[in-house]
Formats: structure tokens, sequence, C-alpha cells
């Protein structure tokens, strides 16, 4: 087996992967030759935004809990605690904390469609790639 690119996604593309069955097909093919990193601050996040009552409504018709797709993140990453607080992105301090888990993650590739991260494509040695360059590019 090759080395396991070291990855970080974005809340937006968990929540996309827990929503979109194209995309949860995309990331199950994947993900054996990734290692991917999640942070507390980033479960948090992706925990409040499965709660906001047009998601939840979502998540309920297909019959699935935000604490099953918590426990699916748990289970598919590796969750580590960033010692490094960053300020890159002044526009949205939240999306700093997708930098301090690449960073304490040595993370190759972050995958996101947040504009404000995708903006600096790098950082680091960090890319940075939309869900769609990323899947294509793994799949």
């Amino acid at each position: 087996m090759g080395k396991k690119v070291k990855v970080v996604f974005d809340t937006n593309v968990w929540v996309s992967i827990s929503l979109q069955k194209r995309r949860s097909d995309e990331f199950s093919q994947v993900k054996h030759g990734l290692t991917l990193f999640v942070s507390k601050d980033i479960m948090l996040e992706t925990s409040k935004v499965l709660l906001y009552p047009r998601i939840a409504e979502i998540l309920r018709k297909n019959g699935i809990t935000e604490k099953e797709i918590l426990r699916a993140i748990a289970a598919t990453s590796k969750i580590i605690e960033p010692t490094e607080k960053l300020t890159v992105v002044n526009e949205d301090t939240e999306d700093n904390k997708i930098l301090e888990c690449a960073l304490a993650a040595g993370a190759e590739i972050i995958v996101s469609g947040d504009k404000h991260l995708l903006d600096l494509r790098k950082y680091g040695k960090t890319r940075i790639l939309t869900p769609r360059e990323f899947f294509d590019s793994y799949t």
C-alpha cells in the first residue's frame, strides 16, 4: 500500500458528504488512501451546522442523526488538538481553525468550499482545493 495523503476537510465538506449521495460515493472511493484529520473545533462547528433547521430537516428525512455523522467523522479521522492559533484569514476568523488543524497535522491538502480559504490556494506546504478539484484528482 502506498503512502496515504494527509487531508483536512472543512466543515462544509463534511456536511456535503453527509447530505449528498454523489459526494458520499466519491468519499467512499478515496477514503482508504487518506489520513483524515479533524480538530475538536471543526467537530463542534460541524455539529452546529448539522443542527441548522434546513439541514436538520434533510437529515431527519434521510433517517440520519447529527450524532451518527459526528461518530462517522470521528471513526474515519484522527482527532488532533492544534497548539498554534493562527490569524491568517481576517475576513472570517472561523476559517483559521481549518488552517490550524492542517498545520498541526502536517496536512498536504485542505478540501474546502469556502472562498476565503480557496483564495489562499496554499498555506505553507498545504494545498487548498475545492471538493471538485480534490475528488477529480483522487477518484
